[in-house]
């Protein structure tokens, strides 16, 4: 039979350190994740590397060296740390601190590639954006520490080494797994190893049942009242020049922003129009203020910042306590009263679109930048957002739209931009004639 207090000891034993390990990684492996996704150097490429290597980091190998630096002739020998819990966790770390940082260094590196320019222009501060890329790459982050606890709670070469599977003190359940192996005691070590199973899937359900919780809590959207345009301060000509890789995108182009109007821009695909509407977003070049009641950039594929509607509804006022909100009075205007509860990952391509649009149009900006925002919706929402930016225009509201919709530019723009291989032509040009009558060009 299994010893009870013997059992409980080895169980408690195992949690505190197991899990005080997986603590410490995560506290520090999750913002060295951050920060390092952040570095361009090819440094970070190498590192990278290394750290990814790690993750089959062989645990004797870490009993090693933690062994010789706390035993008597060792760097750290004079703390009398060696057959201890505290030297036990430090092995546990260092074995386990690059599955997390690597992990969160990957979670974090794509919600750089994915929101960095959503992130870039909708005016928040260093600590918000921060916490908001916390909050996106917590799935990964999530998966990256229940893995390193996994592999913590199963170790046992590096705590038998630095622990000496003392019995009553540094005995864990793997050790006493090994222990009564050895014995052959099978029966003991079978019912060990099924209670150590058990134990560490229902914390890993219990940690993912929390999380689940938290990620569902309900928004209450507010903000009866679709917010009052913010004029355009002044009339603006900007001549863009964007060269990539010696490349030139987009050459000497001209574009005029005017208070109360609508450009549209239009062209064949690559013809610069998406990188025009980048620069003036401040995304090339330029350092541009955006944010609430300034710039605000709606790229083609719709981006979602928070885990249901509701969420990104209210996400403006939420940010900005002094922006009044509008998330009600856009989600029905948008036809999105049943979907407020619903999670991103649910909707429909063209909610998606429908639902940035409102958290964009939300901001009350007074400059706004729009990338085939109506391209994969039905005439009905096209009609209401046109509708909308009428409005907007009407209030002042400067507005600059990508679109394939030729019709579309005649209807609700002010003046049409054609470009053609990263240059503004004239109206009376030939391909630009063509272009804007919907007819097929003849050189």
């Amino acid at each position: 039979m299994v010893d009870g207090a013997a059992l409980t000891q080895a169980i408690q034993t195992t949690f505190m350190t197991s899990g005080t390990a997986t603590v410490l990684a995560t506290f520090l492996g999750v913002p060295l994740g951050a920060w390092c996704a952040r570095q361009t150097s090819p440094f970070f490429k190498r590192l990278k590397t290394l750290i990814t290597a790690l993750y089959g980091l062989p645990p004797v190998v870490v009993g090693v060296f933690v062994y010789s630096l706390f035993s008597k002739a060792g760097a750290l020998g004079s703390l009398d740390l060696l057959f201890t819990i505290e030297a036990m966790i430090f092995a546990q770390t260092c074995l386990i601190l690059p599955l997390v940082w690597g992990g969160s260094w990957t979670a974090f590196e794509g919600v750089g590639q994915a929101y960095s320019d959503t992130l870039s222009t909708i005016g928040i501060n260093e600590r918000q954006r921060l916490r908001m890329e916390i909050n996106l790459a917590s799935n990964g982050v999530y998966h990256a520490v229940v893995l390193a606890f996994g592999r913590a709670i199963a170790e046992v070469g590096a705590v038998i080494m630095v622990g000496g599977n003392i019995a009553g003190k540094t005995r864990v359940m793997t050790t006493s797994i090994v222990l009564e192996t050895s014995k052959g005691n099978m029966e003991q070590a079978a019912v060990l190893g099924t209670l150590l199973l058990g134990l560490s899937l229902s914390l890993v359900a219990l940690a993912a049942m929390v999380r689940k919780r938290r990620s569902a809590r309900k928004t209450v959207v507010e903000g009866d009242d679709l917010p009052t345009p913010t004029p355009f301060n002044e009339t603006k000509v900007r001549t863009v020049n964007v060269e990539k890789g010696g490349k030139k995108i987009l050459q000497n182009v001209n574009i005029k922003l005017e208070p109360g109007t609508i450009t549209a821009i239009v062209g064949e695909s690559g013809a610069g129009k998406t990188t025009l509407l980048r620069s003036l977003a401040g995304l090339e070049q330029d350092d541009v203020k955006s944010g609430p009641e300034a710039c605000i950039y709606v790229q083609q594929r719709p981006i979602l910042l928070r885990g249901t509607v509701a969420g990104e509804l209210m996400l403006p006022s939420g940010l900005f306590p002094t922006l009044k909100p509008a998330g009600r009075a856009y989600s029905s205007l948008f036809q999105l009263n049943d979907k407020v509860n619903q999670v991103g990952e649910d909707l429909s391509g063209g909610e998606r679109q429908r639902v940035v649009l409102a958290r964009q149009l939300s901001f009350a900006p007074s400059l706004l930048l729009l990338d085939e925002c109506t391209s994969n919706l039905s005439w009905l929402h096209v009609q209401t957002i046109e509708q909308e930016l009428i409005r907007l225009k009407e209030g002042g509201v400067c507005v600059v739209m990508v679109t394939h919709n030729i019709q579309q530019a005649h209807r609700i723009s002010d003046r049409v931009l054609v470009l053609h291989q990263g240059e503004r032509l004239d109206e009376s040009d030939p391909f630009a004639r063509s272009f804007l009558e919907g007819e097929w060009f003849k050189d």
